[in-house]
């Protein structure tokens, strides 16, 4: 099956998926088993709406794309370290329709950027119809992809010597000790990023997409693999919290909810990979949602029933809300009872 399909059609049909991604990673040649092809369902979701909003915004007029081997062929330009100028040159060159200039540079920056979400699902730029936290300018026209990855996604340099993330540190645990909400994102750059004043952590969940990218030499070595490494610390497999928790929102229809289900079959973390200086590129990141973790600020009674990792301070609230509320029961019986002779005192009853 070829590429000559309008990529704006939805869904994606099954059997031009495998051309699809070979298309796009042309370096991974690694063949797709027919029993894995299921798991890709979330990534084409991605790339089909993704498609049909920037060809089918403003007439048209916001990117050459109309097939899938328009977006295949670009992608190999980005493999190949192609920069910028010279990828907008060759689209330019190759669509001599009669327009005026700004909206064929507006059509060629638009190409560009669409499939560099497809290839990499990183946000470039602006694209309508998204709300990405964040997006990452591409103001130097002749640097190429790789490069422009290589400066965001840098890795760290604080000092993690002694610190660990233990086991108990996952996300469902998250959502209930801090209160924090699961924002799921298809973008890459906004992983473990707290956001809406610190009440609510992105969570790049795209499994089957970083397993494809593990040897890409478009992103920096070990990105892909250090991600999955974090999805793995925050979905551990086999624990029957998680998997009780997040089966429900796997299961649930509605575009928003699309969710890939291999967040259920994450590798273990080995003892040893715990500790924050094994994680290069998301170490900020962990080390602060370990702060929030291992200091709460609870702000439901709920939280503080759930979070008994502090056995003594959470007997002691307890107790003292115990304590509390048999004070407020034994004074409201007290003074029920006062009023009551009072109003007997008043009402004598007839003998």
């Amino acid at each position: 099956m070829t590429l000559d399909r309008s990529a704006n059609q939805n869904p994606v049909p099954d059997n031009i998926r495998t051309n699809i991604i070979k298309g796009l990673w042309q370096w991974n040649t690694t063949l797709i088993p027919q029993t894995a092809e299921e798991t890709w369902d979330t990534y084409f979701h991605y790339y089909a709406s993704k498609c049909k909003t920037w060809i089918e915004y403003g007439h048209g007029e916001y990117t050459f794309v109309r097939k899938d081997k328009d977006i295949t062929a670009i992608a190999k330009k980005l493999e190949d370290g192609t920069s910028k100028a010279e990828i907008k040159r060759w689209l330019l060159l190759k669509n001599t329709q009669e327009r005026l200039e700004d909206v064929k540079e507006r059509m060629a920056e638009g190409s560009v950027r669409l499939v560099v979400r497809l290839t990499t699902m990183v946000d470039i730029g602006y694209l309508p119809g998204t709300n990405a936290h964040i997006s990452l300018p591409w103001d130097s026209e002749q640097t190429d992809l790789k490069t422009l990855l290589a400066t965001y996604f840098k890795g760290s340099s604080t000092d993690s010597e002694k610190i660990k993330f233990e086991t108990e540190m996952t996300a469902f645990n998250i959502t209930r000790y801090t209160g924090l909400k699961i924002r799921w994102t298809d973008n890459l750059a906004d992983h473990l990023r707290l956001i809406e004043n610190d009440k609510e952590l992105c969570i790049f969940h795209h499994i089957t997409f970083l397993k494809r990218q593990i040897d890409s030499p478009i992103f920096p070595a070990y990105l892909a693999k250090e991600t999955l490494q974090t999805l793995a610390l925050l979905f551990p497999r086999y624990d029957r919290d998680t998997e009780k928790w997040l089966k429900p929102k796997l299961s649930t229809s509605g575009d928003a909810a699309r969710l890939d289900k291999e967040l259920l079959s994450c590798d273990r973390v080995m003892p040893e990979d715990r500790r924050a200086e094994k994680f290069k590129f998301w170490r900020e990141e962990l080390i602060t949602l370990k702060e929030k973790f291992d200091t709460p600020r609870p702000t439901s009674i709920v939280q503080f029933w759930y979070d008994r990792r502090n056995k003594v301070q959470w007997y002691t609230f307890w107790i003292a809300v115990l304590v509390l509320v048999l004070t407020v029961f034994f004074g409201l019986v007290q003074s029920l009872e006062g009023a009551l002779q009072v109003y007997k005192a008043y009402h004598p009853m007839a003998s």
